[in-house]
């Protein structure tokens, strides 16, 4: 007749035996005992009961409803699986356009010409740029050329920076690399693009540090990103003194510079005299940018190479001379009152002979009359 189920195999007259309790705590019902035969036939060991085979898995005769409830848990499984939604990635639409009309240039409609490199294109997209778009909507020529050539001014625009800002046309989102960013921001600007504008600007203000910082403030001013410019100013007031860097020393223009001291929002952790040592071995890097030692070396060659120049100028502030003249506006900043307050500073910066002694007498002046009011005041108390 063929193997039974195991849903047929319960038989009305087979009692169930009486469970005696196990040695355990509480005298807790002893579990079921079973067992199996070398075909792998499984038994019932449990007191009173007779061995029963069947054709699969364990079953216990003494505990029927057993099986009763590992149908429900089954019924139940199958059931959380067929309200359980399946998530299977498709092809984005954005992706098969990217792919078909701008890799492949499928049902091109005109071809862009720059930098010697070919572009077949879509006017439907190119329209997206505000560039391309006055082109093809007013009395140009190129509104009814296939064919239109480029010209390039921007010396920041490369062939991979085209690339990245036409591609932009055909699919929702693009990944910027931080070394690429400034390429990619000048082609969104000479082609008009609004929204790869904003990204390049939100990637420049997530990845300011020491290695970008001076490149991105200048960028964000030739093309108009005030806000990446005033997150790298704020990016070195708080940093410039704290991560001094032989690098960024070379990168720092005298206008960022000349900013950044006369800022009152400078971070000093410890004296003035830290800025005036900072700002003479900014100088030596700006007039000398071949040298390449580490940031330990940099004070004690700074102060060998202005103590050659001493001699040469004989007896005039570095300041005065020709070379100096362009740093005066960075050092005016310099809040020397401050500095001269403290014996050892004072002798450095005479002994350096950078700053004018005209402007150390007016400083000198002005804190001996305050320290001769302070004691004539506390006199006459």
């Amino acid at each position: 007749m063929g193997s039974l189920s195991s849903r047929v195999l319960r038989h009305p007259g087979l009692a169930r035996a009486p469970q005696e309790p196990g040695p355990g705590v509480g005298g807790s019902a002893r579990r079921p005992e079973t067992g199996g035969d070398a075909a792998g036939h499984s038994f019932c060991y449990c007191p009173g009961s007779r061995k029963r085979k069947r054709s699969s898995g364990a079953f216990c005769y003494c505990h029927p409803d057993s099986e009763t409830d590992e149908d429900e848990d089954e019924g139940d499984e199958q059931q959380r699986l067929l309200n359980t939604p399946r998530r299977k990635k498709l092809k984005s639409t954005s992706k098969y356009i990217y792919q078909t009309l701008f890799l492949n240039g499928e049902n091109s409609d005109i071809k862009i010409c720059a930098l010697g490199e070919e572009w077949s294109l879509h006017k439907i997209y190119l329209c997206q740029s505000g560039y391309f778009s006055s082109m093809f909507s007013g009395s140009w020529k190129e509104s009814s050329m296939n064919i239109i050539e480029l010209e390039i001014p921007d010396q920041n625009i490369d062939i991979e920076a085209l690339q990245v800002a036409f591609g932009s046309l055909y699919r929702d989102d693009v990944l910027i690399k931080p070394s690429r960013v400034i390429a990619i921001l000048a082609a969104a600007c000479m082609l008009q693009l609004d929204g790869l504008i904003q990204q390049c600007g939100e990637t420049m203000k997530e990845t300011i540090n020491v290695k970008t910082v001076c490149g991105y403030y200048t960028s964000a001013g030739t093309y108009g990103l005030d806000s990446v410019k005033k997150k790298c100013l704020e990016w070195l007031l708080n940093n410039l003194m704290t991560h001094q860097n032989v690098e960024l020393f070379k990168e720092l223009s005298i206008n960022i510079m000349k900013q950044l001291i006369g800022s009152s929002n400078l971070f000093v952790m410890q004296v003035e005299m830290d800025v005036y040592t900072a700002l003479k071995k900014w100088m030596f890097l700006q007039l000398v940018p071949s040298w390449n030692g580490s940031l330990k070396q940099l004070l004690t060659e700074t102060d060998v190479w202005f103590s050659k120049r001493r001699k040469d100028f004989e007896g005039t502030a570095f300041l005065e001379t020709e070379q100096g003249k362009p740093f005066v506006s960075v050092f005016r900043h310099l809040r020397l009152q401050y500095i001269i307050s403290d014996l050892a500073s004072a002798r450095i910066i005479e002994q350096d002979s950078l700053v004018p002694s005209e402007w150390l007498s007016s400083v000198y002046k002005q804190q001996w009359l305050a320290m001769l009011r302070a004691e004539q005041d506390s006199e006459v108390g």
